[in-house]
C-alpha cells in the first residue's frame, strides 16, 4: 500500500513512519513538509492513501486535498488535525477529506484508519474505458 505523508513538522513526519511500520505492505512512497510538494509527489508517486496536516503550508491542507483530488480522484485522505473542531472536519470533508483524525489519537487509532481508508481505495472503481469497448477499434470514417 503506497503512502504520502504530507507534515510540517520532521519530526512528527518520522513519528508518522514509526507508527506506519506496525502495518505489513505499507510503503511510504513521498514525504514533505509543503502542499506543493505533495501535490507533486501525488502526481509522480500515485499514493492509496495520502496523510496530510492540517498545519500545511504553500499551499494549505484543505487546497493541497482538492488539488491532489483532482489529479488523483481515488486517492484517499486522512486530514490530521490540532484543533479538531467540527467546522474544520466540515470543511475538510468538502474539501475532499475520506477521514479527519486528531493528532492527540495517532498512537491508537492511525493504524487501523489506514487499513480502512485503504480498504475505500480499493472499492473505488478507477476510471477505464467500458468493458464492451475494450479491444475494439473505431471505425475510421471515410476521407481521413
Amino acid at each position: 500500500m503506497n503512502i504520502l505523508l504530507a507534515y510540517r513538522d520532521p519530526g512528527a513526519r518520522e513519528r508518522l513512519r514509526h507508527l506506519l511500520r506496525r502495518l505489513p505492505d505499507i510503503r511510504v512512497v513521498g514525504q514533505t513538509s509543503t502542499g506543493k510538494g505533495a501535490i507533486r509527489l501525488a502526481g509522480k508517486r500515485r499514493p492509496a492513501v495520502a496523510l496530510i496536516g492540517s498545519t500545511l503550508r504553500g499551499p494549505g491542507c484543505l487546497e493541497t486535498v482538492r488539488s491532489i483530488k483532482t489529479i488523483r480522484p481515488r486517492t484517499q485522505f486522512i486530514v490530521l488535525t490540532v484543533r479538531h473542531t467540527k467546522a474544520y472536519v466540515r470543511a475538510a470533508r468538502r474539501s475532499g477529506a475520506n477521514y479527519c483524525l486528531p493528532v492527540r489519537t495517532l498512537d491508537v487509532r492511525l493504524p487501523s484508519l489506514v487499513v480502512l481508508a485503504y480498504r475505500d481505495y480499493l472499492a473505488v472503481a478507477p476510471r477505464s474505458v467500458p468493458r464492451s469497448r475494450r479491444g475494439k477499434r473505431k471505425p475510421s470514417s471515410p476521407g481521413h
